[in-house]
């Protein structure tokens, strides 16, 4: 073995055509030089505790023979002690695990919807950008507290802030358990606890009470004449198949047309796009039937019920045509508001209790006598129809407001 000098590298060693070959040191044992035909590289080998090691050192020529053997022996030191500079290595890297490369670790690991995964990033960069590059194990129950009681502000949609207060730290603290769970250091999780449980302790979590807002039945009337007087088309009918539906805003934007069987006067949210991933089945009721007829013969040319722009694209509802239709009819809604009015209608009118649920596509975990229930969609054409024709009235729709939607 020959002893590695300056001289001996630049004059006897040559890159192979492939491959790499290993010139180890005859003045340190575990010192080498390894060779490839694009580089070559110091490096040390040895076992610590039963398992062997290669590190590499560094290139030859920004370090010279002498500068790399110094620190081949301290690592030699360190593994003949028991010390892994692997291990070691990792270990520190793992300290250093930022809340931005976890947040992209947990969107790689799980399933979830793009407009989840949009809706994820969106809010911890808006309210945890500053944090995104920090080591998520140096995020402490302190700056939990502080920022947490920061985002609770008006914000410039007039909202109180608490929801996007109490948004954000559920987010982060889901980060911060997937953390624990998949980064360890000697078997235990670099978090030992979650810092967002502060506010926990201390109550600080906001009560966020659910909307109970819907479209006055006195109001619908006019709101139906703000909808069927919009100049597109698209809208006015993606805002009457949400009330027609009970749909969420995406399930509805989502729909193709092969969601629509109008054979079998069938509806069908796919499992990918609704909200607690179970399909959907809902039967058409006449409406919805001359409805989505009259969108095939005008779109046929996209694959989406409501296309967007660009052929490959769904359509995403205008909140300033939303806006419009609000103030023209005075009556100021949401989106959501349509799916509780489509409810609020189906209980009025008695639809029995796991009908109406079917109906909502809501499923629970705990209710153990709706698992032994089967209601096919068969069994909600009549609800639904019972359901149309109680909007229509309530609507005053009448065939001369849309010459050009024949709705009876």
């Amino acid at each position: 073995m020959p002893r590695l000098t300056v001289k001996f590298i630049e004059s006897k060693i040559h890159p192979p055509q492939r491959g790499q070959i290993i010139y180890r040191d005859s003045l340190l044992r575990g010192f080498a030089l390894r060779v490839t035909p694009g580089s070559m590289s110091y490096v040390v080998e040895c076992r610590v505790n039963g398992i062997s090691r290669r590190i590499t050192i560094g290139p030859h020529g920004p370090l010279t023979p002498e500068l790399a053997r110094k620190e081949a022996q301290k690592l030699l030191a360190m593994m003949t002690t028991g010390r892994d500079p692997v291990l070691e290595a990792e270990k520190q890297r793992l300290t250093t695990v930022t809340l931005a490369e976890v947040l992209d670790k947990y969107l790689t690991m799980r399933t979830l919807r793009p407009n989840s995964i949009r809706s994820f990033k969106q809010v911890l960069r808006r309210c945890l950008g500053d944090w995104l590059h920090k080591p998520i194990a140096g995020i402490i129950k302190e700056m939990v507290e502080l920022r947490h009681r920061e985002l609770t502000k008006v914000t410039r949609q007039g909202s109180s802030g608490k929801a996007q207060a109490n948004v954000a730290m559920e987010r982060l603290s889901i980060l911060i358990n997937f953390a624990a769970n998949t980064y360890e250091i000697d078997g235990r999780p670099i978090i030992q606890s979650n810092p967002v449980d502060r506010l926990t302790q201390i109550r600080a979590w906001h009560t966020i009470p659910r909307r109970q807002t819907v479209i006055p039945d006195h109001k619908l009337a006019l709101w139906y004449q703000a909808v069927v007087s919009l100049r597109s088309k698209k809208i006015r009918d993606y805002l009457l198949l949400l009330l027609f539906t009970g749909l969420r805003r995406n399930e509805a934007a989502s729909l193709t047309w092969n969601d629509i069987d109008l054979d079998a006067k069938v509806l069908t949210v796919r499992a990918e796009i609704a909200k607690n991933h179970r399909e959907h089945r809902l039967p058409l009721s006449d409406f919805l039937y001359t409805l989505l007829m009259k969108r095939k013969l005008e779109c046929s040319h996209s694959e989406f019920v409501f296309p967007g722009r660009g052929q490959d694209r769904h359509m995403i509802d205008s909140k300033h045509v939303i806006s419009q239709v609000g103030e023209k009819s005075g009556c100021p809604f949401i989106i959501h508001d349509l799916r509780r009015n489509f409810l609020t209608a189906a209980e009025k009118l008695d639809v029995p209790h796991y009908a109406l649920r079917k109906l909502a596509n809501h499923v629970s975990a705990s209710d153990v006598t709706a698992g032994y229930i089967v209601v096919d969609v068969e069994r909600l054409r009549g609800f639904m129809e019972k359901i149309s024709q109680h909007l229509l009235r309530l609507l005053e729709a009448d065939i001369s407001d849309l010459e050009d939607l024949p709705f009876y």
